[in-house]
């Protein structure tokens, strides 16, 4: 089955998707934080440890975007679809 896109460009659906495989739910500690990139596309996670999830990432560009905190596995077409409804609240 094709991953709907929701007519937007995304790369980097598949790992990212990876990346979420082994999360054991939000009371483990362990999240990943979803990005993307509205200029060239791309999509990536940056792995996180904190209770509570009271760390995170900051980007000084104005064409990155967090999209969301993901604790549990997620397939590319939640991905796909968390990062077309993160970037229409951003309109």
């Amino acid at each position: 089955m094709k991953t709907n896109t929701h007519g937007i460009k995304m790369t980097g659906l598949k790992a990212a998707s990876g990346d979420t495989k082994n999360l054991r739910g939000y009371y483990s500690g362990e999240y990943v934080e979803l990005f993307f990139d509205r200029q060239t596309g791309e999509v990536w996670t940056k792995y996180q440890y904190s209770l509570g999830q009271n760390s995170w990432t900051v980007y000084h560009d104005d064409n990155v975007v967090k999209i969301a905190n993901f604790s549990a596995p997620a397939t590319m077409q939640e991905i796909a679809d968390a990062i077309a409804s993160r970037l229409a609240e951003a309109v």
